[in-house]
Formats: structure tokens, sequence, C-alpha cells
């Protein structure tokens, strides 16, 4: 048998190489997810968010007590011991007050936040309470999912829309009940968020910066406004979801640093914060 000539290797070679650029061009293309871009600091300035089973202004009731269309019977009670003790002159415990992990939703009831946005995940550093939680993007939620402070957030892009789907989110007694920023709930808690930017002309939702939280000198004039809506369904603990929109400023400040420890409001709190037997470092 004769060796190939060298017009037929030439051939040879391509014809493979046509076939290899016929496969690649046949192959589909995984693009890499897009969506807008909420890198930046966001600021609300205002502590607390309006809940949907409130009423009234300062001194805010329960709409309908017990029979509260949103919350079951178990933390209409809760509410009221808390609201109870406030109205003594005690402070009541929050995860905020005892300077414990505030979770989701607690947190959203924080002035500012800075979002770091990459292709694979997103994080959220927090300036009311120096915590932090992260988003991880197209991929699935953990099996099983262990309960943890913040719980395991998972999203993607819908559109102009970025969809945080959270659960896991323990509860933990020794934090408080909730009740100030957040709300009583269980493990079976279901938090999904919607963020996006204000389109031209829609009406924002934002509080005027007081300088309190952060400057108004610092909000960005013309800055496009972010939007959270987020919904809260939980068996255990209401009887439909609810849902609360927040709006947040683009601002060029800073998160300011915050010390829990070195803030506590009541002495009487102090016996209750996080201590360890030993060092963590």
């Amino acid at each position: 048998m004769t060796g190939m000539s060298a017009y037929e290797k030439t051939r040879g070679t391509g014809i493979f190489m046509a076939v290899l650029l016929l496969s690649v061009s046949l192959t589909p293309v995984q693009a890499e997810p897009k969506g807008p871009d909420f890198t930046g600091v966001w600021g609300r300035d205002v502590h607390n968010y309006p809940k949907p089973y409130m009423s009234g202004g300062r001194n805010a009731t329960i709409k309908d007590g017990y029979n509260n269309e949103y919350l079951k019977p178990w933390v209409v009670e809760q509410l009221l011991r808390d609201n109870m003790v406030e109205r003594s002159g005690h402070p009541t415990i929050t995860a905020h007050s005892t300077c414990y992990p505030e979770g989701i939703p607690y947190v959203f009831g924080g002035a500012v936040v800075q979002i770091l946005q990459t292709p694979s995940e997103i994080t959220m550093l927090f300036g009311d309470s120096n915590n932090s939680r992260t988003i991880y993007l197209n991929r699935p939620h953990s099996s099983p999912v262990v309960p943890s402070w913040y719980g395991e957030s998972v999203g993607h892009f819908e559109g102009d829309s970025l969809v945080v789907d959270t659960i896991g989110i323990a509860v933990n007694p020794q934090s408080g009940s909730m009740g100030f920023y957040g709300t009583p709930h269980t493990e079976a808690l279901h938090v999904v968020e919607r963020y996006r930017y204000l389109a031209d002309g829609e009406k924002s939702l934002a509080p005027p910066p007081k300088d309190d939280s952060f400057d108004a000198s610092s909000v960005i004039a013309g800055g496009k406004i972010l939007r959270l809506s987020f919904t809260l369904d939980d068996p255990g603990a209401f009887k439909k979801p609810w849902t609360v929109s927040l709006d947040f400023l683009p601002i060029k400040q800073r998160i300011r640093e915050y010390a829990c420890a070195e803030n506590v409001p009541d002495g009487a709190l102090a016996p209750l914060l996080p201590t360890a037997a030993i060092p963590d470092f």
C-alpha cells in the first residue's frame, strides 16, 4: 500500500477542518445570562417598612386584631405582646437590638445597602447591621436546604427584573420575635424578591432623605431609582401571602461602619448580646 500524496493529505486536512467548523457552527451558543446591573449603594432614609396588616401611623395597630386577613392568631398574639412591651417603656428583644443577624425580610427595614454584582452571584452589604448575604444566580436550591439566618437565596433575570427566591430561613427565638422590622414566621417561610429600576415618569415611593442614615447631598441627581417588591408566603404563620414594595435612591456615600455592641440603646439588653467563651480569631 502506497502512502498518500501531498495533495491527498492537504485535501483530507481541508475536509476535516470544514467538518469541524460546521459542527461548531451547529452547536448552540450558551450565552451568559444578562440583566440590568444593580451595582451601587442604595439608600432609603427610614427605618422599618410598611406592612399591609397594620393600620394607622405612629401608633399603628393590627387591622381587625385576631381577625386580621393576613396573620394567623398566634402571630397576632406575639405582635400584640411586643406592642405592650414597647408601650410600657421597655425595649423589645429583636435581632437588631440584641446584635444578631437580622435575616430576611427583617433586614429590609434597614436604610442603606450596597450591591456588588457579578455574572454568577450578587452580594448585598447592609449598612444598618453590617450583615451581608449572597444571591447565587442561575442555579437550583440545594437539596436539602439547611436553615440559616438568611436562608438560601437563588436568583435569575426575567427581562428587566432580578427575581430572587429564598427558603430555609431559620427561626431563632434568641433574637426575639421579629416584631419590629419583621414578622414572626416558621421555617416554612418562602420569600420572593423582585428588583428593577423605575421607568421614566414612574412615581417613586422613596421617602425624602433627612440626613439620618445618609446625607441628602449624597443622592445622585437624576440617577435611577431601585424598586424592591417582596412577597412572603408561610402557611404556618400567614393566612395568605402578602407583599411590600420599597424604593431606594442611588447615593454616592459609602455605607457607614456600625458596631452593634457599641450601640445598644438600653442597658437592660446588654446581658442578651451574643458572646463567645473563646476568641474566634
